[in-house]
């Protein structure tokens, strides 16, 4: 019960939401009942607050929010009030999301759905409309940026916005701690990973 709960706590949405903190332009890539990782173009300070707005499943969204940590092109933000009616719809995805992974498992596609699409259509979605990250490793540490091409630098990798943060953090160390060898492999895992 608890991985299961753990497991739901952030969701990975099938396809980003354009979305606004502040007078920010964003993308909506994770939402949890509490909070939401945002992709953006701008630097967002950490500790600014604003309305985090985005539109969801057909209902419009404005919930005070708070930056509480910031990579660069990809941030999280904490919910600074309560939205029950957005708490029962991530309720109600993450129920969507658990089904279809079990659908999935035991081979039914006719059940494999979240919204209106199968899991692996929205997941391939999520990864073709969510944009890239391109993480570059400089003498005062890891740089991130957003990118519309999925090129790989020399000095780093680019993988998938959407990609887990887990992922990231795997990279991250990977190829820091590396060899030219294990660097070079990193990209190659990161590109792979952009397109399975």
């Amino acid at each position: 019960m608890i991985e299961e709960r753990r497991a739901f706590q952030r969701l990975n949405l099938t396809k980003p939401i354009d979305g606004w903190f502040g007078d920010f332009d964003v993308l909506v890539v994770e939402i949890s009942a509490g909070g939401a990782k945002i992709v953006h173009d701008d630097e967002i300070p950490v500790g600014a607050r604003g309305l985090l707005r985005f539109a969801w499943r057909g209902r419009d969204f404005e919930i005070l929010s708070q930056l509480t940590r910031s990579e660069g092109a990809r941030s999280g933000v904490h919910f600074l009030e309560e939205n029950e009616e957005f708490r029962l719809m991530v309720g109600q995805w993450a129920n969507e999301l658990r089904l279809a992974q079990e659908a999935n498992a035991s081979g039914n596609r006719d059940a494999n759905i979240v919204g209106d699409e199968t899991l692996t259509t929205a997941s391939a979605g999520a990864r073709a409309l969510s944009g890239f990250l391109q993480y570059r490793l400089t003498a005062s540490g890891w740089k991130c940026v957003r990118a519309l091409l999925p090129d790989q630098p020399d000095d780093g990798f680019t993988v998938s916005a959407n990609e887990s943060q887990e992922q990231i953090d795997i990279l991250c160390h990977t190829y820091e701690s590396g060899d030219p060898e294990a660097k070079r492999m990193t990209r190659m895992i990161a590109e792979l990973s952009i397109t399975r």
